[in-house]
């Protein structure tokens, strides 16, 4: 009896102890949505994180109540992982682990580069001369983190429920913005669609390093598996944003526009950035974003794809 009244205190101070399992660094802000209501806290960890966490923990047979998540204090990027009461067996801390690194290492194989395919045979440089540039020229993008709309109307018609404050209707499509940089000495001055078939294929004007100005019609290849997969089937097209067909108004030149699909038929006011509807089209454009997955879910969103390293006790 007496061994027994001595390990009594021991065991009730292990009763709702919390033993530090990992930390978790991700590319953005998990900090929770001050929208979220009652169940708003500083240190929380936003919604959309912590439903994500818990279905990747439930789809490896793990009982999300057996962790707690907290927000690191002084960085917002960051979620400290507990164990609720030591409740994990050996096996079940190595599936969790296996959640992690199975994006981690996802993340890795995915790239944010392209390649440019120049036809310089065709090129025209001025003054006359030969381009000296090489034949495919390496690049990396970056994708804005929120979307855009494309009304599928005419130019006209747009400008028109400008002038006159109105509503104007059509098919709508989501666009994300992306930020085209090459390698220096070379600058981009303009780039453009060759057609509206084909969104691969554009034409591009680079300040070259003997300063002559070289048009030259290229064939743009994503590095990314998986995107390039998506342009190949069509599923999405790459666009440059001076381009018509999505937008017409003048841009930057670095700028191209991935059209991720139609969110079907919406009404929208002539000034978009105040139209009362725009959370709602933005949420309607994520569900399609999250639908493609990845590496769109690398770069966008509020979910676990956003974990780029964790830290183990």
């Amino acid at each position: 009896m007496k061994r027994r009244y001595l390990l009594l205190p021991l065991l009730l101070s292990l009763t709702g102890c919390k033993e530090e399992f990992a930390t978790l660094h991700f590319q953005d802000s998990v900090r929770s949505d001050p929208k979220a209501g009652p169940q708003y806290s500083d240190q929380g960890v936003h919604q959309a994180y912590q439903q994500s966490i818990d279905a990747a923990l439930s789809a490896q047979g793990l009982d999300p109540d057996a962790i707690t998540l907290e927000r690191d204090k002084a960085d917002d990027k960051v979620i400290h992982l507990s164990l609720v009461d030591y409740s994990l067996s050996p096996e079940q801390r190595g599936r969790l682990k296996a959640v992690f690194e199975q994006v981690t290492r996802a993340r890795k194989g995915s790239s944010m580069n392209l390649h440019l395919e120049l036809d310089n045979a065709q090129a025209s440089v001025t003054p006359a001369g030969p381009s000296g540039l090489p034949d495919s020229i390496d690049a990396t993008f970056e994708l804005d983190p929120t979307f855009e709309m494309l009304l599928d109307r005419s130019y006209d018609d747009s400008m028109r429920a400008i002038a006159n404050r109105s509503e104007i209707q059509g098919p709508v499509s989501c666009k994300i913005t992306a930020h085209l940089a090459l390698p220096t000495p070379l600058k981009l001055i303009a780039y453009q669609a060759l057609g509206t078939d084909n969104s691969e294929r554009g034409l591009i004007s680079l300040l070259t390093r003997s300063g002559s100005i070289a048009k030259v019609a290229l064939k743009v290849h994503f590095d990314d598996p998986d995107l390039n997969r998506l342009m190949q089937q069509q599923t999405i097209q790459a666009w440059p944003s001076s381009s018509k067909i999505t937008r017409p108004a003048p841009v930057p030149f670095d700028e191209f526009a991935i059209v991720i699909g139609s969110i079907g038929v919406q009404t929208l006011t002539a000034a978009l950035p105040f139209d009362t509807r725009k959370d709602q089209l933005q949420a309607l454009c994520n569900q399609k974003m999250q639908a493609l997955g990845r590496p769109f879910t690398f770069q966008m969103g509020r979910t676990l794809d956003r974990l780029t390293h964790v830290d183990y006790r």
